[in-house]
């Protein structure tokens, strides 16, 4: 078997509200590794200053946020990312529903078409980032990424177990985020035992108490997802949990 390709994924940064020592733990991974490809699994940045839940709540629309934000994403994640990825890495933009709002604040204010969707604004096509719709999955190998927000109801609203409707719903192998509690899923056709299809839900690298929790228990993890792709398709999928900004994989120590 030949050395396998890698893809390193990282899901739900919701910019600015984002977990700093995970970030730079996951930077760190990658300039170590060196990774094939890289994926956002969607929700890239939090857009809580067009949010439909903060209509009535300026305290969340700072005077100029929403372009500062913006250029804040820039040089804080996307120009350090792109340089320490190099120019060859194959590298992936899901959308996700918080992404979406852009495209939702335009339906009820079409006057601003145009300026306001992020990958106009950042130039994502042009810089090399392949694009996924909200709603539709990268297919690498024998595995679609997802973001995960068709696993739940309206808004974040999920079951106990959405890698098993992951696995249930696609019928495939999944690596979805979305509800920012790692878990996986395993399900083995009884008629053919060759089929075996496993879904994952990713950790975050997101705040794990963002200020709309107001300290509510949850089970989210910080962290981000490596996946080793063989040339038939095949592929081991290892989540990546951080712990005070620090993690390890192959025996070394991140963060």
């Amino acid at each position: 078997m030949t050395k396998p390709t890698i893809c390193v994924c990282g899901y739900d940064l919701h910019f600015p509200v984002y977990h700093k020592p995970t970030w730079n733990a996951m930077m760190v991974f990658i300039k170590d590794i060196k990774p094939n490809a890289f994926v956002f699994g969607g929700d890239q940045l939090d857009n809580a200053e067009i949010s439909h839940h903060n209509r009535r709540k300026p305290l969340y629309k700072p005077v100029g946020s929403y372009k500062r934000n913006t250029q804040r994403f820039d040089d804080e994640i996307l120009s350090p990312l792109e340089a320490a990825l190099g120019a060859r890495t194959a590298r992936t933009w899901i959308i996700g529903n918080h992404d979406d709002w852009e495209r939702e604040y335009i339906e009820g204010h079409p006057e601003f078409q145009g300026q306001i969707e992020r990958v106009e604004a950042l130039d994502l096509k042009r810089r090399g980032w392949d694009v996924v719709e909200l709603g539709h999955a990268k297919r690498i190998g024998h595995l679609n990424i997802i973001h995960g927000e068709v696993l739940t109801g309206i808004g974040n609203q999920a079951g106990m177990y959405p890698a098993k409707k992951a696995v249930e719903l696609y019928g495939d192998n999944v690596l979805a985020g979305h509800t920012h509690a790692p878990q996986s899923f395993a399900k083995i056709s009884p008629v053919d035992q060759k089929h075996k299809h496993m879904a994952w839900i990713a950790p975050i690298l997101g705040d794990r108490n963002p200020v709309y929790l107001e300290n509510r228990p949850t089970a989210w993890l910080n962290g981000f997802v490596v996946i080793e792709f063989y040339d038939n398709g095949m592929f081991n999928c290892y989540p990546i949990i951080t712990f005070n900004g620090r993690c390890s994989y192959g025996g070394k120590i991140y963060g």
